[in-house]
């Protein structure tokens, strides 16, 4: 620890500051006291004397605590400290570098009883889907005020970013990454980490494009009209289950055994079921078209008819009647753009779509049934 002196008995410091009397000099700090307190170094009765020099031991300790980069940052940072002469006089003193620092840290440790708090550092690489280092550019922004801002940054090696000047406590942050023949699944407008999500991110994996993706049924959505062999109804239509019976006494038209959902000819008004679908990782690309699959059939009553539906900027949208025969049959609808923008559709479109099946029975006694249904994204 350093040597304490009382160099003018009557001065008082704003800060508490450190200072050095010239380049490898000793250290010595003058204690902040009240006009006409004892100055005397020697006084063992003095508190503030006491509780002075356990915060400079504690601000010592911090700053030997901080990161090799930390210090860095620190070396360059200079300011003008204020601080009372005697007979209610003041003065300026500049510091700089670990002088600076402590100084701050023992006018805080007076002031709040608490050390300064400082800015996180945060290491994050910047990867393929195996983790391999990229090398490329990657970039940390926190939103302050409504505007989202850029954290310095340092690349350390290939691939590996450090950000020490992280601010704490920010309404939100996103990382986003560029690397050549690669992209990146989270577009920056998708993120919004908290504090603690940001600090346990370490590795952010950019993507080979891709031709094509599918997106698959993972909830109910704002129309349920059909019939179903069980509950809840997109689980019915996740996988390709389904049996065809041929028609026989029991069943004179046929029938299906497994998970579907369906429709019967009363009443004949057409019904539709919708279903939310899981996220895409790759839409950051351009998309070509989107399509939706399913298996389907009629049975042997030949007046069943299905088309799908898609939900999109709160609008229904009906693709072609199709006409599936007994046991069962693939069919799809592509949908080049976007029906409600007429234009190429977008990563949020895809993620709010919702899609299904609508099927028609137009007499007694037909029926027909879905047995799966899936989307797929086709990229440029």
């Amino acid at each position: 620890m350093a040597r304490v002196d009382i160099k003018e008995p009557r001065e008082q410091e704003s800060h508490f500051g450190l200072y050095r009397t010239s380049a490898g000099g000793q250290q010595f700090i003058i204690v902040r006291r009240k006009v006409g307190e004892p100055t005397d170094y020697m006084h063992t009765k003095s508190r503030k004397l006491a509780r002075q020099r356990d915060n400079l031991t504690l601000a010592s300790q911090h700053y030997a605590h901080l990161t090799p980069s930390q210090k860095a940052i620190t070396r360059h940072q200079i300011e003008e400290v204020e601080y009372q002469k005697s007979h209610g006089k003041t003065d300026t003193k500049l510091l700089m570098g670990r002088q600076l620092f402590i100084s701050k840290e023992m006018h805080s440790l007076e002031i709040t009883q608490k050390q300064l708090v400082l800015p996180y550092e945060l290491c994050i690489m910047l990867v393929d889907e195996n983790l391999s280092p990229l090398a490329g550019e990657l970039w940390l922004r926190y939103l302050k005020d409504g505007e989202w801002l850029d954290v310095g940054k340092e690349e350390l090696a290939t691939g590996s970013w450090l950000f020490s000047r992280t601010p704490r406590a920010q309404e939100a942050y996103r990382v986003y990454g560029e690397a050549e023949g690669y992209f990146d699944p989270e577009l920056p407008w998708h993120q919004f980490m908290t504090e603690d999500e940001i600090r346990a991110y370490h590795y952010h994996k950019l993507h080979l494009p891709v031709d094509h993706e599918g997106i698959y049924p993972n909830g109910d959505g704002d129309l349920i009209q059909l019939l179903s062999s069980g509950e809840p109804h997109w689980q019915m239509v996740l996988d390709e289950d389904t049996e065809w019976i041929e028609p026989c006494p029991e069943h004179i038209w046929g029938w299906w055994t497994g998970k579907f959902v369906y429709k019967n000819w009363y009443p004949m008004v057409e019904h539709a079921d919708l279903f939310t679908f899981t996220q895409p990782l790759w839409a950051v690309q351009h998309i070509y078209k989107v399509t939706i699959n399913y298996l389907a059939a009629r049975d042997a009553y030949p007046k069943g008819r299905i088309r799908s539906i898609l939900k999109t900027h709160g609008q229904l949208y009906y693709g072609d009647y199709t006409f599936p025969h007994p046991p069962s049959e693939w069919r799809a609808q592509d949908y080049p753009l976007n029906p409600y923008t007429k234009k190429e559709w977008t990563k949020d479109e895809v993620i709010a779509l919702q899609a299904g099946t609508s099927i028609d029975v137009q007499g007694w006694p037909g029926n027909l049934m879905c047995d799966r249904i899936y989307g797929e994204i086709y990229y440029l």
